[in-house]
């Protein structure tokens, strides 16, 4: 009984409210807010390409420093070996490594 006590009173509660309604033009209005951030975005974007130019330049600058480091340091390998071969006649004049 309580049941229907409350879905009666609920019902009537409702009498006289009316069906709301959209503000006329919304949708146009929304379309027009969305094409201006649009507008106002594309300079933005603009600026961004010049971001990437400038990373691109980075990577470019550090790959270069890093093949400029590695051509500088194999000559001075080279040099290491002749005191290596040093060391090799050394070891061969005083038999270091032979066991009797």
């Amino acid at each position: 009984m309580k049941a229907e006590n409350r879905a009666g009173e609920a019902m009537k509660s409702l009498e006289g409210i009316q069906r709301a309604k959209a503000p006329e033009h919304t949708f146009a209005k929304i379309q027009q807010k969305l094409a201006d951030q649009r507008k106002q975005q594309l300079p933005n974007e603009q600026h961004t390409g010049t971001h990437w130019l400038k990373v691109a330049a980075v990577i470019a600058f550090v790959i270069c420093s890093n093949a400029w480091a590695l051509t500088n340091y194999w000559p001075t390998e080279n040099e290491t070996s002749t005191e290596d071969a040093s060391y090799a006649q050394l070891t061969t004049d005083f038999n270091l490594y032979e066991n009797e």
